[in-house]
């Protein structure tokens, strides 16, 4: 590799060791202090790296019909770094480097190397989309099943003629992967998902493809096309598979099961819980296992490991095989096992925080995110146990401590914003839930503060899809990104609306981005006149600009902007980009004095509060 590729490489590294301080070995003011320095570290470090990529890469890339061969291997083998060989990877410039390379190899006419760089170009694509799981908004899958179906195609036109069994492996790996640009939410893609998986197992299966490239690892490929179609018994639950769908996806369970138990005993150690859960799920779905047994085997799968294993077979139990219990205990409609389940799902609880505020920023990151989510996502909300609203704070406190921050500090800002709402302009509250006159705004000024607060710490819940995005690539985003980013509005809003503690914040992480005249802004097909949450909405955005004034808080790829900067930039989009009401709130000198000097508490307030969440986690 190039000089610049390993520097790039390290950058990495040394800015995700400063991600997250450790309370555990600080006292108070330390973590403090320790915060601030490692949000200014990571600013540096994106700093260097756009520099960095600015003058060696992206002149390449520009010009790759120019590249020579010791070019194009070294940029072969900087993207594999990329992915492979760090904890922290950069998909966006996995992608970019690839699609350079897959256009270099069309525009040549280069059949063996187009092959190869189809898969890794669909492979980069998938990594992107994989950041908005389990939400059912998708943006590349289109692209992605193009690029794998292209690269497979080649199995059916001039498999033959090529000679190299590298080459052949990418078609069998790529027709394999199309599957990954199904999502088994929607009963007609889950169905085309298995429709792709069953014609891979085929294929694969044909002693006479075998034949022609032994050298392959086709019982590798098989078993990975196995478990995969193992991943529909999510489309079994649905209840709108068909019998021939169960027949296949058991069979592939059983398949799965098989091979595991097998390398188990080789191995002398017990069947992965991933395995185990999907063979009892295999069971369950067929028929052999009542649901209140299935629950059971999964809780006890979640107390596996201790905290501080941070293999992946422990992330699983910790993080999947909670989300896993919650989606199945759903499904479970006798009243008798509610408190049972309610245990069970608090003591889960527990182990997912105190494992994710422990796990390193290098470790098996993009999965460990992955599984938060996924959780989130199916997290049930029992008496007596711990709010979806606590369950977010601790979540990000843990693992991205500048958007806890930013919306620690927004939500202070939009308590006192709605405060002095209250005494100059109460009618424009009037409408939000709970306070349906001005008398109520004027005497529930307490709820008011409340409320203001908790949608100020709630409106970037979104975010939590994109942590690693935020945390890792040492450079400026690229426009995929920027996309992918633009998508936290949906995310957020759908994540509170699953749940009773935040259904009532939902609007305010859709509409956040909104501008005010509704000429602009994201999400397009969100409303701000409709929502009755508008007065909110626009109070937040409000806040979140004050907010970015801190610099802790602000996304390391956002320039942080003086106070009075971002004042005249309110000033000048009052009525267009914000409501006046809400700019007005700062009319006067004393207040923006007063906000101005409450910014340095509210951020160590927020920084202290997260140090203690952390200690609790802990």
């Amino acid at each position: 590799m190039e000089v610049y590729q390993e520097k790039y490489l390290e950058l990495m590294r040394s800015a995700a060791q400063s991600i997250v301080p450790s309370a555990a070995e600080l006292e108070p003011e330390e973590f403090v202090k320790a915060a601030v320095e490692a949000n200014r570290a990571s600013r540096r470090a994106v700093e260097q790296g756009t520099k960095l990529l600015r003058e060696e890469l992206f002149p390449l890339l520009d010009n790759i019909l120019s590249a020579s061969e010791e070019e194009l291997n070294s940029l072969g083998k900087f993207a594999e770094k990329l992915m492979n060989s760090t904890d922290l990877p950069d998909a966006g410039l996995y992608y970019r480097i690839h699609l350079a390379l897959m256009s270099y190899a069309r525009h040549k006419k280069l059949r063996d190397m187009l092959i190869k760089e189809l898969y890794y170009v669909g492979m980069a694509l998938y990594y992107l989309e994989n950041m908005l799981s389990p939400n059912v908004v998708r943006l590349y899958t289109a692209r992605m099943r193009m690029c794998f179906s292209e690269s497979a195609s080649y199995f059916e036109k001039g498999y033959d003629d090529i000679e190299d069994p590298e080459i052949r492996g990418f078609i069998h790996r790529s027709m394999g992967n199309i599957a990954l640009s199904y999502d088994t939410a929607d009963p007609a893609s889950a169905k085309a998902k298995l429709d792709a998986t069953t014609r891979s197992i085929e294929i694969l299966s044909d002693p006479d493809v075998r034949a022609k490239t032994p050298s392959l690892p086709w019982d590798v490929y098989l078993f990975k096309s196995h478990q995969e179609r193992t991943t529909l018994l999510s489309f079994l639950r649905t209840g709108l598979a068909g019998p021939d769908a169960f027949a296949k996806v058991l069979e592939s369970a059983q398949v799965v099961q098989s091979r595991q138990e097998k390398a188990a005993l080789e191995r002398g150690e017990p069947l992965m819980p991933r395995w185990q859960y999907a063979y009892m799920a295999a069971k369950y779905h067929c028929g052999a296992m009542l649901l209140p047994d299935l629950l059971d085997g999964v809780f006890s799968l979640s107390k596996l490991y201790d905290d501080d294993d941070m293999s992946a077979q422990s992330l699983f139990t910790h993080l999947s095989a909670p989300a896993i219990y919650m989606e199945y205990a759903k499904q479970l409609k006798d009243d008798k096992y509610d408190d049972e389940i309610a245990s069970h799902i608090s003591v889960m609880t527990r182990r997912l925080l105190a494992l994710i505020v422990r796990a390193p920023c290098v470790t098996d990151n993009e999965q460990l995110m992955f599984y938060i989510r996924q959780f989130l996502y199916v997290y049930r909300e029992c008496p007596g146990g711990m709010p979806f609203f606590e369950v977010l704070q601790n979540v990000f406190a843990a693992r991205h401590p500048s958007s806890y921050l930013r919306m620690c500090i927004a939500g202070r800002i939009s308590e006192q914003l709605a405060l002095w709402a209250s005494d100059d302009c109460p009618e424009e509250l009037v409408g939000l839930p709970g306070f349906k006159s001005v008398s109520d705004i004027i005497w529930r000024r307490d709820e008011l503060a409340e409320f203001a607060s908790k949608a100020g710490r709630l409106y970037d819940t979104g975010m939590v899809h994109f942590l690693n995005l935020e945390s890792y690539a040492c450079r400026g985003l690229f426009q995929e990104e920027e996309e992918l980013l633009q998508l936290h509005a949906h995310c957020g809003a759908e994540m509170l609306n699953n749940h009773a503690s935040t259904a009532v914040f939902a609007d305010i992480a859709h509409g956040h981005h909104c501008r005010y005249d509704g000429k602009g802004g994201y999400p397009l097909n969100f409303s701000l006149d409709s929502s009755p949450l508008k007065p909110m909405i626009c109070i937040v955005a409000v806040a979140d600009a004050l907010a970015s004034a801190v610099e802790e808080t602000s996304s390391r790829y956002r320039p942080v902007r003086p106070f009075d900067e971002v004042i005249a930039e309110l000033k000048e989009g009052s009525g267009s980009v914000y409501a006046p009401f809400a700019v007005g709130l700062l009319k006067t000198a004393e207040r923006r004095e007063q906000l101005r000097s409450a910014l340095e508490e509210y951020r160590r307030d927020a920084c202290l509060d997260m140090y203690r969440r952390r200690t609790e986690m802990m």
